[in-house]
């Protein structure tokens, strides 16, 4: 009498023929299947690495990459290049700005730049900073008209910063000036750049000292400071009620002085280059970008953007083209402290917060 086989080896016969004969349905199977791995520490480094994507794809994208941030175009004079504004608030965004150019020259009006052009090269630009990879100087646009017209989404402007000279908007002969050439030259440009353009006036600071170039008769430093609030004003309404289409405010960079110079008069005296007394030191250009990052973005700079010890601070300057020596013929300059950086990024958010609250009343 035979011995009967094992039932595990007749179980086995069986399985392995219904494997041949479902062999070809395997793969179909499969792709039903999710996909599975051989070993759990493969398992683990691909759930990783799949959460690190998932993550950077859910932080903001102006922190890793700077494709939705704005476009920024300065026009102005050495109130802007004097320490390099432009880059400066360009780093001081972390990546909110997404590009930025510049028309700039040195004791202008706007109403003469618009005819005149860039004068960087000659006022200060043609420095190691500047210099370009083919050997030219980043001066920025050649005229205004070149930095205002469309030619791609680099250059289709989201705000245009606009710095008149200090002193003109504190005068009404001179004020009117400027209101004809932003109606017949500047609002058509910029609208037909692009028609939901922001204007930024910078409401530039007050001399610290009373009366030099010629500003007797614009009295005090709050005398002063309230002619020139006054005229800014002037060309925000002018805008408006010329056309619906332009949007434009101002950043009260003097204000945010004079709150300084009514509050800390030491760090007020900082302010300004020691040289020439209504120049920005690079703390006053610090508060002046920070007026003009609360002014664009309506908020305050957040905590990770600020910095924190003085190589942060110093690396907001890292590639400006033109930083203003202490003293004529001295080299080195004087940077923020980490205090003053505080108290000035706390006054920055302070004034533009009355600010936008006065414009809102304003407008009732």
């Amino acid at each position: 009498m035979l011995a009967s086989p094992p039932r595990c080896s007749l179980l086995s016969v069986i399985l392995l023929l219904l494997l041949l004969l479902l062999g070809s349905s395997v793969s179909t199977i499969d792709a039903f299947l999710p996909p599975r791995s051989t070993n759990s520490l493969v398992m683990a480094s691909s759930s990783l690495h799949t959460q690190d994507i998932n993550n950077a794809q859910n932080e903001s994208p102006t922190k890793n990459s700077n494709v939705n941030g704005v476009n920024v175009a300065f026009l102005g004079n050495s109130i802007l290049y004097f320490n390099d504004t432009p880059r400066f608030l360009f780093n001081l965004s972390n990546n909110k700005i997404r590009h930025q150019n510049s028309c700039l020259r040195g004791g202008t009006t706007l109403t003469e730049l618009f005819t005149q052009g860039n004068g960087m090269k000659r006022h200060g630009f043609a420095t190691d900073n500047a210099l370009m990879e083919n050997g030219e100087y980043d001066v920025g646009s050649p005229t205004v008209q070149e930095l205002l017209q469309r030619k791609d989404n680099n250059n289709k402007w989201d705000f245009v910063v606009m710095n008149e000279h200090t002193q003109a908007p504190a005068r009404p002969t001179t004020r009117k000036e400027l209101q004809s050439t932003l109606l017949q030259h500047y609002a058509p440009l910029i609208t037909s750049n692009n028609p939901k353009a922001t204007i930024i006036f910078v409401e530039t600071a007050a001399y610290r000292l009373q009366g030099i170039n010629n500003s007797q008769d614009l009295g005090t430093t709050s005398q002063f400071q309230q002619k020139v609030r006054e005229g800014i004003q002037s060309y925000i309404q002018v805008l408006q009620h010329d056309s619906t289409t332009i949007s434009a405010k101002m950043a009260p960079v003097g204000t945010a002085f004079l709150h300084v110079h009514n509050n800390n008069h030491e760090l007020w005296e900082k302010l300004f280059d020691p040289w020439d007394n209504f120049h920005p030191s690079p703390t006053g250009t610090f508060l002046q970008g920070c007026v003009l990052y609360c002014t664009m973005f309506g908020t305050a700079l957040p905590p990770t953007t600020c910095p924190r010890t003085n190589e942060e601070i110093a690396a907001l300057w890292k590639d400006a083209r033109m930083m203003h020596p202490k003293k004529k013929g001295k080299d080195g300059v004087e940077l923020p402290s980490v205090s003053e950086v505080e108290y000035l990024m706390n006054v920055a958010w302070d004034v533009c917060q009355m600010e936008k609250s006065s414009s809102s009343s304003s407008k009732l």
